[in-house]
């Protein structure tokens, strides 16, 4: 249900979320509200109990959904940030390339571009469902098979290169890591469960309180439609590279160019 969301454009898919808390909620109000206000009848002033009980439980509940929608939001922009600086680094290690001596110059040079091509392409359909690119690793594994194999002339100055290449390659690992590592991450079901859990007492809350049906309904339908936005939103942000709304290679696309335009 979650991944086909996913697919859908964004106003949609909100709405759609909204209806799946909005129309059980109404429906509730018309068939069980009256049976669950009975729980308090006789009780003196009910309205200010339940009143009380709303207040704090509805304190704890707009906590734990704010550090949901942060925690998911710094992850989103984790993500978008390790595809930016996994770009960088690329054009980094390709312009060290570019001093490397023949044939190891066109041979890390073009394993790079490979990589580049792979992971903007079929690469990134993997990313998307949150697996790893077979093919990309094994470029890696290329280059790093390329490096650890020169053996730099000193008399030319050739190992100040090299250094630098092998340091600017293991910044160019981390930052592919942490990109993949990005894709995996997501929020624990335990979570999901306490804030649907949440979500239904907050409207068992609410049918405790006695009022005009139409109160109700007003009521349950403001609520649990922000609800639905902020539940809509942390799924989205949960899965940064997942669907028809996650994050683009753009950066690395434009990596790509810098380096050698396609042609």
């Amino acid at each position: 249900m979650i991944d086909r969301l996913h697919q859908l454009p964004l106003p949609l898919g909100a709405v759609i979320v909204c209806l799946i808390f909005v129309v059980p909620t109404l429906i509730g109000s018309v068939l069980l509200q009256p049976v669950v206000s009975r729980l308090l009848r006789g009780e003196k002033d009910a309205n200010t109990v339940v009143g009380l009980l709303l207040n704090a439980f509805s304190l704890y509940y707009g906590v734990l959904l704010a550090l949901l929608s942060i925690a998911v939001f710094e992850n989103y922009n984790k993500a978008q940030d390790a595809v930016g600086r996994e770009a960088s680094s690329a054009v980094a290690l390709y312009r060290v390339f570019s001093g490397y001596p023949e044939p190891a110059r066109t041979a890390l040079s073009e394993a790079l571009l490979q990589y580049v091509d792979e992971e903007t392409g079929p690469g990134w359909a993997f990313q998307q469902g949150d697996q790893v690119s077979t093919p990309g690793m094994l470029l890696v594994d290329r280059l790093s098979q390329e490096l650890l194999g020169f053996r730099p002339n000193r008399d030319v100055g050739e190992s100040l290169l090299h250094g630098e290449a092998l340091r600017t390659f293991a910044e160019f690992i981390e930052q592919r890591r942490l990109r993949v590592q990005a894709a995996g991450t997501s929020v624990p079901r335990v979570i999901w469960a306490v804030v649907m859990v949440g979500a239904a007492l907050n409207v068992f809350t609410l049918w405790l309180f006695d009022l005009r049906r139409t109160t109700h309904f007003i009521l349950g339908g403001v609520l649990m439609a922000f609800i639905g936005l902020v539940v809509y939103m942390v799924a989205v942000l949960d899965r940064p590279f997942h669907g028809a709304h996650g994050l683009r290679p753009d950066d690395l696309i434009q990596a790509r160019q810098q380096m050698q335009p396609r042609a």
